[in-house]
């Protein structure tokens, strides 16, 4: 623990990585071994009732627990319901229970096996956890109230006008954000992540704690008045359900996303009013106008390659959008 919360914890986590999944491996194993998913055709009906019990019941006990640090419906019911599934320690608990004989093999492999389906629902609860959330805590009538964190942004940002969202505050977000500020553009950095904050304000950016995938934060930090919203996410799937928030609110708001692979790409032009930056063709844009520059062409050259470069990946593999 010690060495865990000093400068060598990086190095102890790639060593002991491969003996992790090793013992992970010989867990998961020796549970496989004492499954029995038989049960499935012997007792149908038992396994379902079960997997009927655990799952809600789990999402009920998490949702009310996090209601009770007072967090939002909303949030509560997505981490509820993200899980809800059953965990590692329910299957030593009832591996171990098995083993020792404490209860009747009839009783705990149907509890078994409930346990593992309900594992393999996790992806879909997980996938689908937003959708039920929001179903979820809105048939209950709560009014949720903003978040502490909404609260301030509301109140700092209160006088913005036609100014630019950056959502993410990584290297690319920062970077952003940097050369938008030298430029006299007005504009905030939204990151979640405390400890991306904390740097960022240590290099003396401007940023601000919130979750962008909250629709409740992006109207906090002005969404209604603002002239763009830049996404700067490496995970596709989050980018993909922040746009497809702030099309049903603003429609008509630019909106610049900034894409590493194809397929994704390829959804967000879907989507009215989003232009793509593709960082793999901006990247090879910029290494291949050093390149020339190095080999000693005129400047004037050079930019007439890139702009033929950029001409050619716009109307040839991605019409209709906007390629960098």
């Amino acid at each position: 623990m010690v060495l865990g919360e000093s400068d060598f914890r990086h190095h102890m986590e790639s060593h002991l990585k491969p003996f992790r999944d090793v013992l992970s491996g010989v867990f998961f194993v020796t549970i496989g071994l004492q499954l029995d998913g038989a049960q499935i055709l012997s007792a149908p009906l038992t396994v379902l009732a079960w997997l009927a019990v655990l799952v809600p019941v789990k999402i009920v006990l998490n949702t009310l627990a996090l209601r009770a640090t007072r967090l939002s419906a909303l949030d509560a019911w997505r981490t509820g319901i993200a899980l809800g599934h059953g965990g590692e320690f329910a299957l030593l608990l009832l591996g171990m229970v098995l083993q020792q004989h404490l209860i009747p093999a009839t009783v705990v492999q149907p509890m078994l096996v409930a346990l593992v389906l309900s594992m393999a629902l996790a992806p879909l609860l997980i996938r689908h956890h937003d959708v039920l959330a929001r179903f979820l805590s809105r048939t209950g009538g709560v009014i949720q109230p903003p978040q502490a964190e909404e609260v301030e942004i509301a109140a700092q940002t209160a006088r913005y006008r036609d100014h630019v969202i950056v959502c993410g505050a990584g290297e690319l977000g920062l970077s952003v954000s940097e050369i938008l500020r030298h430029a006299g553009v007005a504009h905030l950095l939204l990151e979640a992540d405390a400890q991306k904050v904390e740097a960022a304000r240590a290099a003396g950016a401007s940023v601000f704690h919130g979750d962008a995938s909250r629709p409740d934060t992006l109207l906090a930090a002005g969404l209604t008045h603002a002239h763009m919203v830049v996404l700067t996410f490496a995970h596709a799937q989050q980018a993909l359900r922040i746009a497809q928030a702030i099309a049903e609110r603003r429609p008509a708001l630019t909106l610049w996303v900034s894409c590493r692979i194809t397929t994704a790409a390829d959804a967000f032009r879907a989507m009215p009013n989003v232009r793509v930056y593709q960082q793999s063709f901006a990247a090879a844009i910029g290494l291949a106008e050093q390149v020339m520059s190095t080999l000693g062409m005129s400047t004037e050259l050079i930019e007439g390659h890139i702009s033929a470069m950029r001409r050619r990946l716009d109307s040839s593999r991605f019409p209709g959008s906007s390629s960098s």
